[in-house]
């Protein structure tokens, strides 16, 4: 996004000041400052709004976990998914590896009762990729 150093920001204030002048520039601040906090307070009350209509939405922070590293999101989903499902008594929920003597259970996964998978981990080679034959 913007990436603001110190000596990037010392630029742009004595460009501002060559060209608006010394008497323009802090008004210019104050209206740009004023700006920003009316931005800032829009923001807020339109979240709040939506917060209010849609209590489940995650947090903001958790939010830009999820954008910043959507990896490590999804693994949290998959964990919270696997405790929830082994809470609830369904068998081999609490397989990690898979693959053990019952023969329903896909290694990398856990299958619940009705036969779905609730993880499944596949070694790719670099260079290859994954293609179902099923969907050609």
């Amino acid at each position: 996004m913007l990436n603001l150093d110190p000596a990037k920001l010392l630029v742009v204030l004595v460009v501002g000041l060559i060209v608006l002048g010394p008497d323009k520039l802090p008004k210019l601040a104050r209206q740009v400052g004023a700006a920003w906090g009316d931005l800032r307070r829009l923001r807020e009350r339109l979240e709040s709004e939506v917060r209010g209509a849609f209590p489940d939405i995650p947090s903001t922070h958790e939010v830009t976990q999820a954008v910043r590293s959507p990896l490590a999101f999804l693994d949290r989903l998959a964990d919270a998914h696997e405790r929830e499902t082994a809470e609830q008594g369904y068998p081999n929920a609490a397989l990690a590896g898979g693959g053990g003597s019952d023969p329903d259970v896909p290694a990398g996964g856990a299958a619940r009762p009705d036969g779905v998978v609730s993880r499944i981990s596949v070694d790719v080679a670099p260079g290859e990729t994954l293609e179902d034959p099923s969907l050609n």
